[in-house]
């Protein structure tokens, strides 16, 4: 799998959103939780990608799919693979068995808050659902990597538990309303210095 200029054109936005975001501008954010928003808005990006016909599901309602079961490793991998680059290696042997930390806030709360300014990021860049919640994976690990208070092995059970939870739940619309204050907030930080470095 071959990762495009613009797919790592829109990783950084999709770090810098997510710890406005959810940070609450502050800029301090919970590493669960930033790595779980990551993960979660890459599955909830790559379950938009299988084009379902959705019905009258609620948001939040979970939905099986073959599909999930066959692309959803693929952005473990993209994880894998980066935080390899980075020369972390994962000890499966560390991994945790079903005692995986995962966020204590809810999925369709947060997607609800950074799916639509994600989805300007996924525009700006030219990118499908699938391209974008590969560039939300790479996100993941960038997260992880600059995250010292866990380990790695932590880090990449709480991206793999929710990278599962984002493909396999229904997700909210669009707020597109919110996302033109979401872009106002983004303009007025736009010169704040980030927290992270990524290249």
């Amino acid at each position: 799998m071959e990762i495009t200029k613009n797919q790592n054109d829109a990783v950084n936005d999709i770090v810098e959103m997510v710890v406005n975001v959810i940070g609450n501008g502050s800029r301090e954010i919970d590493t669960t939780e930033a790595i779980s928003s990551t993960a979660r808005l890459a599955g909830s990006f790559l379950f938009r990608s299988f084009g379902f016909k959705i019905g009258d599901a609620k948001p939040g309602t979970v939905m099986l799919s073959e599909d999930a079961n066959t692309k959803g490793p693929q952005l473990v991998n993209i994880t894998h693979a980066v935080l390899h680059n980075f020369g972390i290696q994962i000890d499966n042997n560390k991994m945790s068995n079903g005692n995986q930390k995962h966020a204590d806030s809810n999925f369709v709360d947060v997607i609800g808050r950074i799916q639509s300014p994600a989805l300007e990021i996924m525009k700006k860049n030219d990118l499908s659902y699938e391209q974008m919640a590969q560039s939300s994976a790479i996100a993941t690990a960038f997260i992880i990597q600059q995250s010292s208070n866990i380990t790695p092995e932590e880090g990449f059970g709480i991206a793999i538990y929710h990278y599962i939870e984002g493909s396999k739940t229904n997700p909210p619309d669009f707020d597109l309303k919110a996302n033109t204050e979401s872009k106002k907030q983004e303009q007025n930080k736009s010169q704040t210095k980030p927290w992270w470095k990524i290249w």
